[in-house]
């Protein structure tokens, strides 16, 4: 793959990327700060975290740089590990510098840098705590000093995502220098409110007190839609991120100081060690990081996202969380390496269990590039809603069921969500029930009649225990229609029509994040992505 193809790279990091305005530094002098202050102080400012661990008793201690947060946390070129510093890297030509995606001309690499496994501190059962539980994020930007010498990451924000032990959500924390070079950095949080408001707790060395600020921006909830992990292209191949897939490009080698040091932790640029930091692993850490997010620890009753909104501590309610099971509130992007996104054909959760496969990619027109797909939060949602018996899994794929051929962008399934919550009981066993009443009073509506009414009643049908022979008449129907749809790649208007059908979900999607700051890649029309 050539450096022209890699400087004009389509993904977006899948980080913590805050879009934040420091607080400026007060001009007058303020009595000192005592050490009991500090501690008072800062009840709000911090969570039960890794962040906390290492802060909380002591202020003095917050980084001004990336270099001291490395040192101080144990993290990138400062973890223990021989194999790998879990600096994982995409190559790209765009910038978020301004809080805003913006393509350049420049290769600019971003980095995620999660916790540093040493395989000790872990929980039982879960191997990848350590990872996931402190992750901190990397970014570069044109107007840097270093950047026209190739040093174009920015180094004097430090942006980071710490689990909280005993909540189970991620706090936010972004860390800058003060305006004084013999004082600590400026330390904040960034918080989502049970109201949906976003508050800013800022603690400046310059000052006696921490401060707390309601936001007019949604910050970091611009992009983290749910305040969870997040990385757009989880799974492979990972388009642009260093992976099995794809080595670093030859403009790499121009890299130069501090950006040159982290980007060959993913992989050597000159064969000076063998340490590898690839996509393919921390695809493994940011599954394990949503499962946790959304169902809490095991150790921990009563954490996690879907629990803490349940009990309201989170906005939206049950209601809100439906949303993930009718419509979607996040994405991630699939693209075609070897083969072709199932979703560019049926929606997997539809046709779970019948084994269907993602058909071959055409060899010389290769597509969709980062095509939107139902992100693995949305269904992890889900299958937390299912463990909790909030709905059960029968009616989950009905619903799934109302629309087989839309993961995502779904107008008849989404369209349902405001009417089957209407009335909903506050008790949130009783959902599952309200839901199924709901539905089976509109199967003829909203299923074609066939296998796929029938099983959808089925379905619906507390009388029925014996799923199989309707779901495998539906799984018959449904790889009938799939391989008529495959056939599709093999002529130019088969293609046509494709393309179009994965343009329609990128044209959607920006209309669903229509704001500057988005967690969305640069999605480039079909007929206009270079191969």
């Amino acid at each position: 793959m050539s450096s022209s193809l890699h400087a004009k790279s389509l993904t977006l990091l899948a980080a913590a990327s805050l879009a934040l305005a420091i607080v400026a530094a007060g001009c007058g002098e303020e009595p000192p700060i005592t050490e009991e202050q500090d501690i008072a102080e800062t009840k709000e400012l911090f969570g039960d975290d890794r962040v906390a661990d290492v802060l909380k008793k002591d202020l003095k201690k917050v980084p001004r740089s990336w270099a001291e947060f490395e040192t101080l946390f144990g993290v990138g070129r400062a973890c223990k590990r021989t194999d790998s510093k879990e600096i994982y890297v995409v190559e790209e030509s765009s910038t978020r510098a301004t809080g805003h995606q913006e393509q350049t001309d420049t290769l600019l690499p971003r980095a995620v840098v999660t916790g540093c496994n040493t395989g000790e501190m872990n929980p039982p059962g879960e191997p990848l705590y350590q990872s996931y539980s402190l992750m901190a994020a990397l970014f570069s930007s044109p107007d840097v000093p270093g950047a026209a010498s190739g040093d174009p990451m920015v180094f004097d924000r430090v942006e980071v995502m710490a689990l909280d032990r005993k909540t189970g959500l991620y706090n936010f924390y972004v860390m800058t220098p003060s305006a004084y070079p013999d004082k600590p950095g400026i330390l904040q949080r960034i918080q989502l409110r049970p109201d949906d408001s976003v508050y800013v707790y800022t603690k400046d060395p310059s000052k006696s007190k921490v401060s707390k600020k309601k936001s007019s921006d949604r910050l970091c909830n611009n992009c983290h839609v749910n305040m969870g992990p997040l990385m757009n292209e989880m799974h492979e191949p990972w388009t642009n991120w260093i992976s099995t897939h794809k080595t670093l490009p030859d403009a790499a080698s121009e890299l130069t100081g501090e950006t040159r040091s982290i980007v060959e932790e993913a992989v050597s640029i000159d064969g000076a060690h063998s340490r590898l930091s690839l996509a393919n692993d921390l695809e493994k850490t940011m599954m394990a990081a949503i499962r946790v997010w959304n169902e809490g620890q095991a150790s921990v009753p009563g954490s996690g996202f879907v629990q803490a909104t349940i009990d309201g501590d989170q906005p939206g309610g049950v209601a809100g969380l439906l949303d993930s099971l009718f419509c979607q509130t996040e994405l991630q992007y699939a693209s075609s390496f070897g083969t072709v996104p199932l979703e560019l054909f049926v929606d997997p959760g539809a046709v779970a269990g019948g084994q269907l496969q993602p058909p071959s990619s055409y060899s010389t027109d290769v597509f969709p590039i980062l095509m939107p797909v139902r992100a693995d939060m949305d269904e992890r949602i889900e299958t937390a809603l299912i463990k909790k018996k909030v709905v059960s899994q029968r009616t989950t794929i009905a619903i799934r069921l109302i629309d087989d051929r839309n993961d995502v962008f779904s107008s008849v399934r989404c369209n349902l969500l405001s009417a089957a919550t209407s009335g909903m009981p506050s008790d949130a066993t009783k959902v599952d029930a309200h839901l199924r009443t709901f539905l089976r009073g509109q199967v003829d509506a909203l299923y074609q009649e066939g296998p796929r009414r029938e099983y959808a009643r089925a379905l619906l049908d507390d009388a029925v225990t014996d799923m199989k022979p309707y779901r495998l008449a539906y799984l018959n129907v449904a790889t009938i229609a799939l391989a008529r749809d495959v056939e599709k790649l093999q002529s130019l208007e088969g293609r046509a029509e494709l393309k179009a059908r994965s343009q329609l979900r990128k044209d959607a999607a920006k209309q669903m994040f229509a704001r500057e700051a988005n967690p969305m890649p640069l999605l480039h029309d079909e007929d206009q992505v270079e191969k």
